[in-house]
């Protein structure tokens, strides 16, 4: 099979598939403020509740080990406790 080529149709092709990369500015180059731009995974509103809920579920299962309960039982408590007090944060805090 020969191949025969087709004049411009295969220039135009040779100019659209240009492998050169393209350079563009950074957006600190053009004068654009990306100091703000940048997306936060929690809010220090949620960071505080979930913490919160976290030291409340803690001290939940310490306090129930320290008082003869097994740790199982100290994780189902700590558990329930961060629930409530999570629901309980979100509730008070504003």
């Amino acid at each position: 099979m020969c191949y025969r080529g087709f004049g411009a149709a295969d220039e135009k092709i040779d100019q659209s598939i240009s492998i050169r990369p393209e350079r563009s500015s950074a957006p600190a180059q053009i004068g654009v403020d990306v100091s703000e731009n940048r997306s936060a995974l929690l809010s220090q509103r949620a960071a505080v509740i979930f913490l919160l809920g976290a030291l409340t579920a803690l001290g939940a299962g310490v306090l129930t080990c320290v008082n003869g309960g097994t740790l199982a039982s100290a994780a189902l408590i700590g558990g329930a406790a961060f629930g409530a007090g999570v629901t309980f944060f979100h509730t008070v805090i504003d």
